[in-house]
């Protein structure tokens, strides 16, 4: 049998055992189909570099689901079917196991007033865990506060947030204009439900009338309830000081070095 090409995100080394971690998820596994709320997590290897560095891979914005495709081990499911606030933690895992954990960005420095490369211990950063129990059907229940229409909510998963980018990119170019609709393709992707009202056409054409203080709202709340990582951190600048930021995933991310 013909063996698997060294950047195929199955290809494992017969010969080689790599060393893995259990890391528990932040939404405990309440959501998925079978509770699980602990993982087996590879580290980042010698091999997973070449993965980090091919042009194809990262031109295509493929690095993170090519990741977890090859890290998960034990999940049970596909791993785009994780909630975002999962994905992110173990990508935040697989990047302070691998590379450290201080990472650099550009943070705003108020007392300066101005922009300035801040260095953020991602060990500090804490699981944001599920505090609201779902109903049996996995969905929330928010009450809009204007309208007061009642909304049954999920959270979303990578292949949700894979849908939603190739299509604000295709609405995009389709009407030949840089206005993206991911907030519209999120919230529709997120609303099960409006007083009762399940047909995603008709869901989708009440999402486009409701108030933004209604819309802003939900999605304060969905932001707020939601399991994952506290992404709001201090960094340290080089002088010293420490600023309040919030974390943001940039090139260097996986490429340290750039």
């Amino acid at each position: 049998m013909e063996k698997n090409n060294i950047l195929s995100p199955n290809y494992v080394p017969e010969e080689l055992s790599t060393p893995y971690d259990i890391l528990e998820l932040p939404s405990q596994g309440i959501l998925y189909p079978n509770k699980k709320s602990s993982i087996k997590v590879e580290y980042l290897t010698a091999l997973d570099e070449t993965i980090l560095t091919s042009p194809n891979i990262i031109a295509n914005n493929k690095v993170i689901d090519t990741l977890l495709e090859r890290k998960v081990k034990d999940l049970g499911f596909d791993h785009l079917d994780l909630i975002e606030g999962d994905r992110t933690a173990i990508i935040i895992f697989l990047r302070t196991t691998g590379f450290g954990e201080e990472y650099n960005q550009l943070v705003f420095n108020s007392e300066k007033g101005e922009y300035e490369e801040g260095t953020i211990n991602l060990s500090e950063l804490s699981h944001k865990k599920l505090t609201v129990q779902p109903d049996e059907n996995g969905l929330f229940d928010y009450e809009l506060p204007l309208s007061k229409m009642k909304i049954k909510f999920k959270f979303i998963t990578g292949r949700d947030s894979k849908y939603i980018d190739e299509q604000d990119e295709e609405l995009m170019k389709r009407n030949n204009n840089d206005i993206s609709t991911r907030i519209l393709l999120k919230l529709e992707k997120q609303v099960m439900s409006i007083d009762g009202e399940t047909d995603k056409i008709k869901l989708s054409n009440i999402l486009k009338k409701i108030k933004i203080m209604d819309s802003r709202a939900l999605r304060k709340y969905i932001e707020d309830m939601e399991p994952g990582i506290n992404m709001s951190v201090n960094a340290r600048t080089r002088g010293g000081e420490s600023v309040t930021t919030f974390l943001t995933f940039n090139r260097s991310f996986f490429w340290p070095e750039l």
